[in-house]
């Protein structure tokens, strides 16, 4: 009886364990500011999983967290959003403007907008985010312009997210 007890008791926390699956996903907040003429946009990914794609790609000693060089990170953030969040407004590709981030407990918040927008009539973002490291990523887009909302689930296979509007 007590090797039973013994072995549930090591073997239930080991299959509970092999159970569980990381999930990779990243949620980004678009919202049109028709005042100022920009599309403000707010990215929360998980530090651990961006980390891991900075020191794959950029550099093996980078971290994501308040210990590392914030300048140095936030060239990394940059560099990387620049390659890999892509925005068109009316069919053309925008330079994205960084603004910064800030460290939340299990994620890291970037922040970038798109100025300078006139007549709008599409936005389309482009968001490849970690899925070259992670073929399970999901990116979340939260589109809103005004009084039109829509969200998209993007993907390896599908990573584009449009709104068009009517004249």
């Amino acid at each position: 009886m007590k090797k039973l007890i013994l072995l549930l008791v090591v073997a239930v926390p080991l299959m509970a364990a092999a159970g569980l699956h990381k999930y990779y996903f990243s949620v980004t907040q678009a919202d049109y500011d028709a005042q100022d003429h920009a599309l403000k946009m707010v990215t929360r990914v998980f530090y651990d999983d961006l980390e891991k794609v900075f020191q794959e790609r950029y550099d093996a000693s980078i971290k994501v967290d308040a210990s590392y060089d914030q300048q140095k990170l936030d060239g990394y953030i940059k560099k990387y959003f620049e390659a890999k969040f892509i925005v068109n407004i009316n069919g053309k590709a925008q330079p994205l403007q960084y603004i910064g981030h800030k460290d939340e407990i299990d994620y890291v918040v970037c922040f970038f907008e798109v100025t300078d927008i006139q007549n709008l009539k599409a936005i389309e973002i482009e968001n490849t985010l970690l899925t070259d490291l992670f073929p399970d990523q999901k990116n979340v887009v939260h589109l809103k312009a005004g009084s039109i909302k829509k969200s998209f689930l993007l993907t390896r296979e599908n990573d584009k997210a449009v709104l068009n509007f009517s004249e």
